[in-house]
């Protein structure tokens, strides 16, 4: 799903949209003249792999996902999470597939894994 920049004004927006991978509900707003707000709550069933033991597994992900959405580059230093679209709209399928990526890209352990005190030996 798209939505132009263009349709989005100061009143909030109701969001409810999934695709096959996860879903967000919340609202999107206007702060700026470039930049719009999205509060929302994301969830998802992702595939991960446990770093300590290698086991493919799944894990169910619910929670408050605030992000800035800038209209072209974001000009600020502040650290807070931007996401930069470069076509004039929206594209929550973006949006999910780089929340999924950041989920993936971190330490992921199997409940196996979690539930250990095992001390895990690294050979160098």
């Amino acid at each position: 799903m798209e939505i132009s920049f263009n349709k989005i004004k100061q009143a909030p927006i109701d969001i409810d949209y999934s695709n096959n991978l996860a879903k967000i509900i919340g609202v999107i707003e206007r702060i700026d003249r470039s930049l719009v707000k999205l509060n929302s709550n994301f969830s998802a069933k992702v595939n991960l792999t446990c770093n300590r033991c290698g086991k493919d597994y799944k894990k169910n992900f619910n929670y408050p996902l605030e992000l800035i959405l800038s209209e072209g580059k974001y000009n600020n230093n502040d650290k807070i999470d931007v996401i930069e679209f470069f076509n004039g709209k929206i594209d929550f399928d973006y949006i999910i597939e780089s929340e999924i990526a950041s989920i993936e890209e971190d330490y992921n352990f199997c409940e196996s894994c979690s539930n250990t005190e095992d001390i895990l030996e690294i050979e160098f």
